[in-house]
């Protein structure tokens, strides 16, 4: 029975932290396949090969979490350092327990009441706290939104897997080297140093990326407005020169008219007026309508999106009927997520034999909603799988864009993002509504 307790308090603490440290939540079944194989390798193999089972384990949950999550690294690093934190504070418990106690570890480790109460005490630490810091990672500090640099999160796995199997080296066979339990205790204390540092230097490495982050998105809002500065003053030099023609045009005219000359005003019309009204280009009347947008970052990224379109031959409609002020989210990952749609509609629209991309924003009662509309050819697969890494009607090694999308709107609970594809037409529409709102 104490060891069936022992078995099941351990499988317990291996579940918490592959299951709540994770920013993807896992469905109820992958829930159950990490619980049981716990369960079944520590209660099995531990009898067989005792502490050195823990490989064997470990090595099966880090392969189920690979196969499971969607962000690989990202997610076996949130395991990993789960791992680390059980095993530091399981050392630290069992210090405090055995200083509190007067028994060394060996003693402890004998007592099958003392056993069983400090194994249920610890996995109701290891859940509360676990579910705790998950809550702050994922919800508040949003790891998702920032840490998306892959060769870092790469970096940051293989350090935290090499400092686990020192780990795991450490406790499996640290009593079949000689240690005693003293030597073993005084291992714990270093690794909960070493510990202590890979969380300082991981938080260091989180606001690292928050500047990296903050410091792209304001760059890009800066070029951006300097791209809509630049048109703004252009259009403004045009209708200058335009007002500066005006009073040449009319006092030509009424000669023309004066002298009852028809046929030279007609002339004069096609030859000299015509050309001059064709200065107020289509972009400056299409590029009026982002008056409505209130904001100044959206207008700029707006901006230079569609001035890039109307420049290389997209055919480029906009529907903006009303003033846009508030937005439900975000000004930053809202132009992050703009910007990916009208990249991707850019892209796919030249393919076609149309070039023609649609751009919506209205408000329906509270909810406010944005459609970008593309022409595209056929999906070669399933349009769901858009949203998967490195799925792509690009080529290889592309699709990263709309797995952004979807990390960043996993921190929404009030946007609502649909895709949609009729033949020629491809759709993406967003619905931020006002009412729900965000944990």
């Amino acid at each position: 029975m104490t060891y069936f307790i022992y078995t099941l308090t351990g499988a317990l603490c291996d579940y918490f932290f592959c299951v709540y440290l994770l920013p993807n939540k896992l469905t109820l079944l992958k829930r159950w396949v990490i619980f049981l194989y716990a369960f079944g390798t520590i209660f099995f193999l531990n009898q067989i090969y005792g502490q050195a089972s823990t490989f064997i384990t470990f090595s099966g949950l880090t392969i189920l979490i690979y196969l499971f999550a969607e962000n690989r690294f990202l997610n076996l690093s949130c395991y990993l350092f789960g791992y680390l934190y059980t095993i530091t504070f399981n050392y630290l418990f069992m210090w405090i327990a055995g200083f509190i106690l007067k028994m060394d570890m060996g003693t402890l480790s004998n007592n099958n009441r003392l056993l069983i109460t400090f194994s249920c005490t610890y996995a109701l630490f290891c859940g509360v706290t676990t579910k705790l810091i998950g809550n702050h990672l994922h919800k508040r500090l949003i790891i998702t939104k920032y840490l998306n640099n892959h060769h870092l999160l790469k970096a940051v796995f293989f350090d935290l897997f090499l400092l686990v199997l020192l780990y795991i080296f450490n406790f499996s066979y640290g009593e079949r080297l000689g240690y005693n339990y003293g030597v073993i205790g005084l291992n714990g204390i270093i690794f909960l140093l070493l510990f202590i540092i890979t969380v300082f230097l991981m938080f260091s490495v989180y606001k690292g990326a928050i500047k990296e982050q903050t410091y792209k998105h304001r760059m890009a809002q800066f070029e951006n407005l300097r791209v809509y500065t630049e048109k703004v003053e252009f259009s403004y030099g045009s209708m200058r020169k335009f007002k500066h023609d005006y009073v040449n045009i009319l006092s030509t005219m009424s000669e023309f008219i004066n002298e009852n000359d028809m046929e030279g005003l007609k002339e004069y019309y096609e030859k000299s007026i015509v050309p001059i009204s064709h200065s107020l280009t289509l972009s400056d009347t299409k590029l009026g309508l982002l008056s409505q947008i209130k904001n100044t970052a959206l207008k700029s990224l707006l901006s230079s999106k569609f001035v890039y379109m109307i420049e290389t031959g997209i055919r480029l409609e906009i529907e903006l009927q009303e003033p846009i002020h508030q937005l439900p989210m975000d000004c930053l990952d809202l132009c992050r997520i703009i910007g990916i749609f009208l990249d991707n509609a850019m892209e796919a629209a030249r393919e076609t034999k149309e070039k023609e991309v649609r751009f919506c924003m209205l408000y329906k009662e509270d909810d406010l909603y944005l459609v970008v509309q593309n022409t595209a050819l056929p999906l070669p697969f399933a349009i769901s799988n858009l949203r998967s890494h490195e799925i792509s009607t690009k080529g290889e090694n592309r699709g990263i864009g709309l797995f952004n999308v979807d990390m960043i709107l996993k921190n929404y609970k009030n946007v609502f993002w649909n895709m949609n594809y009729e033949e020629p037409y491809f759709t993406q529409e967003l619905i931020l509504k006002r009412a729900i709102s965000q944990e």
